[in-house]
């Protein structure tokens, strides 16, 4: 893994270059073929759990990705990430990104300790204007324990069985890319039976109707509390549609949906 961890930051630093390059009149990137993307890796089954993900590509490239592998035979890492730009060079990022995070974590001790090193080393690629927000769970599927480290990413909403909506967690770190040797921050909480842990991209919270309004807010809190007994599969379709219908058809930004419940 980490012959294929330099490989792509290899390139990484070639196609920066070549991005900074298409801004100069007469420079352009090349269109490609096919999309440049990773599928999810097949949702884990474990007692105690439900996972699902949804993923909604507006463009042949996208710089959002969602991620899960399980660290122990108990613990499972969540991740949630968007890379600036759009097309080629953000998809790269993409991939140069969910590299790096899965070649770190197991060998660090918190997910804060794990983004202080991705940061150094997206700094190393000198990315330029580039940069990206992701969010670092460390899910304890026994105890619903969640430690977390949140680089400039829209903080994730918890749902209850209830329907109650609140936000959870916060921000606990810069951006990933643009500034070297900044700490990132290990925070805690938990999730009780039956609690749901919704984690968006920007293209969910940041989605405006023809007037200009927001998604985010009010919008998305009724949405989340009005899906509330779907099953997870249909949770994450039926908050796409709704974000969706909302823009009129017309979305601006791809957007990425990662939905987690813990079970008796």
């Amino acid at each position: 893994m980490a012959s294929n961890l330099w490989t792509d930051l290899e390139a990484l630093q070639r196609l920066a270059r070549t991005e900074r390059a298409a801004r100069v009149p007469g420079g352009r990137l090349p269109r490609p073929d096919s999309p440049i993307r990773d599928p999810f890796p097949a949702f884990p089954s474990r007692p105690g759990m439900e996972l699902h993900a949804l993923d909604l590509t507006e463009r042949l490239a996208s710089g959002d990705y969602g991620d899960f592998f399980f660290l122990s035979d108990t613990t499972l890492a969540l991740v949630l990430a968007d890379v600036s730009g759009k097309g080629v060079p953000a998809a790269v990022l993409r991939g140069v990104t969910r590299s790096v995070i899965r070649f770190l974590a197991p060998s660090t001790h918190s997910p804060g300790e794990t983004l202080a090193r991705a940061n150094r080393i997206l700094c190393g690629a000198r990315l330029g204007s580039m940069f990206v927000t992701l969010y670092l769970g460390w899910y304890e599927v026994s105890s619903g324990k969640l430690s977390y480290a949140n680089a400039g990413h829209p903080v994730p909403y918890r749902l209850s069985p209830d329907g109650k909506v609140a936000t959870m967690g916060e921000v606990t770190g810069p951006i990933l890319g643009i500034l070297e040797e900044r700490e990132y921050a290990t925070r805690e909480c938990r999730l009780e039976i039956g609690d749901r842990l919704v984690l968006l991209t920007d293209g969910i919270t940041e989605a405006r109707n023809p007037q200009g309004d927001f998604f985010g807010g009010p919008h998305l809190a009724g949405a989340l509390a009005s899906h509330g007994a779907l099953g997870l599969a249909d949770f994450c379709a039926a908050l796409a549609t709704r974000v969706r219908a909302f823009q009129g058809g017309r979305p601006q930004d791809d957007a990425t949906i990662l939905a987690l419940r813990r079970t008796a």
